[in-house]
């Protein structure tokens, strides 16, 4: 189940209810100090009216300072709901802030350290929250001025700003209006750095090597190989990687090479050669599997109608095709051994629309001519090979493809769940990120 979408902060909260609050004019995403500013009791804050989601992982904001006032005693940040609003951010616990008065951050206390330039009218300021990363940062007019908190682990953070002298007044930009009000700082820029610090601290993960030393990634990339069949690339990353411990072996070879030919020729539309070319490498595969010589029975019979031989196809239908997707007492023979009524179904639809064939002067163009095109073959063909591996006894991908589909699989899951780093990956784009595959490979650790 996909997480419930939370809201955006889109307004600074005029409903809390303070003794700090009489000394603010709140107005939408406006607000300005008209409380007397003499001393610190005379502070006064006002945070957004929500938090920033809990899975976001870039939230950026932008405030302008319209005013600094008398004395530009201004701090802009965060804080949870917890904290007084009658303290300016970063005085309090759970709250941090940027001020404008002497340019200090100050993270849960009256004390502040050196940090960026003061700020005045005029002047705007960006606020970036990263939570892959657990930090703040500021900017000043689009200038970057460096992580200003570290480890930033609260969950419910508002924006927030703060406000201590007469006349100071500023005016937010929350992003939720960017076609009327444009931020001024580069957004896409901020989280494509982001994304790609995320990136490089995947791909800098090293990966231990394998209990009997090997590369990890090299025995991954050579099943791969072998899987595929690409035996010559195989063969020389099990030497020059892998350092001669494991081998493609001649009858591999020659398994890898008739499923090849096998998948060509059904792709090819050429079932007869293919037929022939299974019962040579895995005798007994078509009477142990009816739903594989079904479906390729059929799939000859559409070829035989596409050929204009129809009579002919006719006759192979009633004597070859229907005994077995039907079953010699009138049941499926796919069901009767698979247990699947499913299936069954499935191949009985296949049979109705290989039948409709017949129907048209050209079947490649009627309703049913799908069964004709190149993505069915293949379909077909990627179907026997997988049926191929299964009768040999290996799996039907290699480790390398089992666990980028897992990897695929707890990424989507990690995105459901919320988790913030997650909503900036993306595995492909993680998979082609540019390191060399071959430096990958012969790398210490294999990392």
């Amino acid at each position: 189940m996909a997480a419930r979408q939370q809201p955006q902060p889109s307004a600074w909260d005029a409903s809390i209810r303070s003794s700090a609050q009489r000394y603010l004019s709140v107005d939408g995403c406006r607000v300005k100090y008209i409380g007397p500013g003499s001393e610190d009791k005379d502070a006064a804050a006002v945070r957004s009216n929500h938090p920033v989601p809990s899975d976001c992982p870039i939230f950026y904001f932008e405030v302008e300072i319209a005013s600094r006032g008398r004395d530009g005693f201004i701090g802009i940040g965060f804080s949870t709901a917890e904290v007084e609003l009658d303290r300016l951010p970063g005085w309090e616990p759970h709250s941090y802030g940027y001020h404008g008065d002497d340019g200090h951050a100050f993270s849960g206390r009256g004390t502040g350290r050196a940090y960026g330039p003061i700020y005045s009218t005029g002047d705007w300021i960006g606020v970036i929250l990263n939570r892959v990363e657990r930090t703040i940062t500021f900017t000043k007019k689009g200038y970057d001025l460096g992580i200003a908190f570290e480890n930033v682990t609260e969950e419910r953070l508002y924006p927030s700003v703060g406000f201590r002298t007469p006349e100071e007044e500023i005016v937010a930009n929350f992003g939720t209006d960017l076609a009327a009000r444009p931020f001024r700082g580069d957004l896409a820029w901020i989280r494509a750095e982001a994304t790609q610090r995320l990136y490089s601290s995947i791909l800098s993960t090293s990966v231990p090597r394998g209990s009997k030393g090997q590369s990890v990634i090299g025995e991954l990339v050579f099943g791969y190989l072998r899987h595929q069949g690409h035996w010559d690339t195989a063969a020389a990353v099990a030497r020059d990687v892998l350092g001669g411990g494991v081998a493609v072996s001649a009858q591999e070879v020659e398994e890898m090479q008739l499923r090849r030919q096998i998948g060509k020729h059904v792709a090819a539309g050429e079932i007869d050669v293919a037929l022939a070319l299974v019962r040579q490498l895995a005798p007994g595969l078509l009477d142990g599997d009816p739903h594989i010589h079904f479906r390729l029975q059929c799939q000859k019979f559409a070829e035989m109608i596409k050929a204009g031989l129809v009579a002919e196809a006719i006759e192979y239908g009633r004597t070859h095709v229907v005994p077995l997707g039907v079953g010699p007492q009138g049941g499926s023979g796919v069901a009767a051994s698979s247990g699947s009524a499913s299936m069954a179904a499935a191949d009985r639809e296949l049979l109705e629309d290989a039948t409709a064939l017949l129907a048209y002067d050209d079947p490649s163009a009627g309703p049913t001519g799908y069964i004709l095109l190149p993505a069915h073959r293949n379909e077909l063909a990627a179907t026997v090979d997988r049926a191929l591996l299964a009768h040999s006894g290996r799996c039907a991908e290699s480790a390398l493809e089992a666990a980028t589909r897992q990897a695929s699989a707890t990424l989507q899951e990690l995105k459901r769940s919320g988790h913030p780093a997650a909503q900036l990956l993306d595995l492909q784009s993680l998979l082609q990120q540019g390191r060399d595959p071959q430096q990958l490979l012969l790398e210490p650790g294999g990392s």
